[in-house]
């Protein structure tokens, strides 16, 4: 029991300030922004066996159990979870919800608070477990989408290395931009990078997504998810891209930070990340 609500004091402060980063969108507390609402989170296990506890198969086993019970959560419309191919202990969890309300509901649902505990807790028969970090999930709205909607059913499901490639994309834009005479100039950038990549790789780009920080106007992500890895590196080595982060460049405050990625499914291998079941 002591455990038990020593445990408590630790999570309930994080998941309040969840909720309430959720409830007002980083504006004060003006009324709630409408969605979709991207929820990223970057999902670090430690890689280690302490115990008898392997820290990679508790996390995961805990990931895919909540992904599974958030899919039906009210205001749920997708959510994947995508292995990063730098890291295979490393992953990003990336859900839609229809609106803030919504979020904030399923943070306070028995499986988001449980899925918290298991992976932040102290399981049986000893050890810590499992994250290297704290989990720090950003919330975004849509700026605008190119191709198959994020959403939905409609992107691959083939689940590891053979499957799709997801790419998730960190941009940091200089604060000074948002006082200049034009403060969304780094937006449409990513935006008219967005129409020139899906013009160009019609049958291999199959969605591209920029998204912007709720609480920090001037951090965006994109989103992309090609057919494969080779199409993705011709088109970064191309003209156009150059061209586009040659004009960027300059507007950023820290250098476009990519993230290759595969979708996961429900088997995860230690030291090798999601594969197929």
């Amino acid at each position: 029991m002591r455990k038990l609500l020593r445990n408590l004091c630790i999570l309930l402060p994080l998941l309040i300030a969840a909720a309430a980063h959720a409830g007002d969108g980083g504006r004060g507390n003006g009324p709630p922004l409408r969605g979709p609402i991207f929820d990223i989170t970057h999902f670090d296990v430690i890689p280690l066996v302490e115990g008898g506890v392997d820290f990679e198969q508790t996390a995961y086993k805990a990931l895919f159990a909540y992904r599974d019970a958030s899919l039906s959560d009210p205001g749920s419309e997708s959510f994947r979870i995508v292995n990063w191919l730098e890291a295979s202990n490393h992953s990003h969890i990336i859900d839609v919800w229809s609106s803030l309300e919504a979020f904030e509901q399923h943070l306070a649902q028995p499986h988001s608070v449980a899925f918290r505990f298991a992976v932040q807790n102290y399981p049986p028969p000893n050890g810590i477990c499992c994250i290297g970090s704290p989990i720090d999930d950003r919330q975004y709205s849509l700026v605008q989408s190119f191709g198959t909607p994020w959403a939905g059913n409609g992107l691959p499901a083939t689940v590891g290395s053979g499957g799709a490639l997801f790419v998730v994309t960190y941009v940091d834009f200089l604060q000074a931009l948002l006082q200049q005479g034009n403060p969304d100039r780094g937006r449409d950038a990513l935006v008219a990078y967005g129409v020139a990549s899906r013009n160009a790789n019609g049958q291999h780009l199959l969605n591209f997504t920029v998204l912007r920080q709720l609480d920090r106007p001037n951090r965006f992500v994109t989103l992309e998810v090609w057919d494969n890895q080779a199409d993705y590196t011709a088109w970064q080595n191309s003209a156009v891209t150059a061209a586009f982060v040659a004009r960027t460049t300059p507007l950023l405050g820290s250098p476009f930070d990519h993230r290759l990625n595969i979708l996961c499914g429900e088997t995860y291998v230690d030291g090798t990340g999601c594969i197929p079941p």
